[in-house]
This record gives C-alpha cells, sequence and structure tokens, in this order.
C-alpha cells in the first residue's frame, strides 16, 4: 500500500487512495473468507467496512495513528482494528494469511471486477478452476461460462472490459 494523498470523485467528495486501497484488501479478505467457508453472517461484516472506510472523508491511515479508528468507524473494535492496522503497516494480515493457505493469492485478481461478488468468484473457482485474470479469460474464450448462474449478459460485458482494460493495459 503505497499510494497516498486524496482526490475528488465524481460526486465531489474528497476521497483518499489508502482509503481505497484498503478498502480492496478488505473486499479480498472476505473473498478469501467466503471461499474457505467462513461463517457468512461474520464475513459480511467486511464489505460494509470496506465500504465505509472508501467514503470516509479523512486518511483512515492518520485515524489509525492517531487511535481514533474505534471511535470513528462504526463496527471497528479490538479485531478489525488489529486487521486494519495489519494492512496498513505490511500490507496483508495474519487473518488473511491463514484465509489464503490452499487457495491461490491470484483470485484476489478476481475481486475489483464490477459485478462479481465473493460468492460468485468462490463458485467460480470451485465450478470452473477460475483463479485468475488469465484463467477467466480462458474459461470466457473457451464459453466455459456459458449458462453460469450469476453471470448474464451485462455482468459478461463488465467482465470483458475490465479484461480489456487489464490485460491489454488500456
Amino acid at each position: 500500500m503505497s499510494t497516498t494523498g486524496s482526490y475528488i470523485d465524481e460526486k465531489g467528495r474528497t476521497r483518499w487512495h489508502r482509503n481505497d486501497e484498503l478498502a480492496l484488501r478488505l473486499l479480498e479478505l472476505h473473498t478469501f473468507l467466503i471461499i474457505t467457508d467462513y461463517p457468512e453472517e461474520h464475513a459480511a461484516r467486511y464489505p460494509r467496512l470496506a465500504h465505509a472506510i472508501s467514503r470516509f472523508p479523512e486518511s483512515i491511515e492518520e485515524v489509525f495513528k492517531q487511535g481514533r479508528l474505534r471511535e470513528e468507524i462504526p463496527g471497528v473494535g479490538a479485531t478489525i482494528e488489529t486487521i486494519i492496522g495489519e494492512f496498513l503497516t505490511t500490507g496483508t494480515s495474519a487473518k488473511l494469511e491463514e484465509c489464503i493457505c490452499d487457495t491461490p493469492r491470484t483470485i484476489a485478481e478476481l475481486v475489483p471486477i464490477p459485478g462479481l461478488g465473493a460468492k460468485t468468484i468462490k463458485r467460480l473457482y470451485l465450478e470452473r478452476g477460475v483463479e485468475s485474470l488469465v484463467s477467466l479469460r480462458a474459461a470466457i474464450d473457451e464459453g466455459r461460462l456459458k449458462g453460469f448462474r450469476g453471470i448474464g449478459p451485462k455482468t459478461l460485458e463488465k467482465i470483458e472490459v475490465y479484461l480489456n482494460n487489464t490485460l491489454l493495459g488500456t
């Protein structure tokens, strides 16, 4: 996590690059928790937390350094504060590393794709062997996603745009 600074989003709100990066790490953690059959009622906190952090008007890194995380972000207790601190200082967390063990790390490449949630990513991995952007591209090209529940024409179009922009670097 190295990007710093703020920017103004399309709605005129101040946003922070580090907050966005942290939110993505939390969504990755959520995805790996779902893949490893972590109880959904506990895993569900991470997308909510990611959303709150990505929209937070201050730098979460500064809020963390000042010890204000628990009072500023709803749902943050000691465990979540530790996880956030680990992500901010090392780029990963013990909880994420624990979840990854038998799952390819490259699955994290799928997390930012619009229209793909953790459950769909889990099914793609288990049912179609999709574990990276390259294997997702192959699955599409080979027709292995035809009729795949949760990926209709609109989602497939979003995936195509993302893959074209990411794999082709456009």
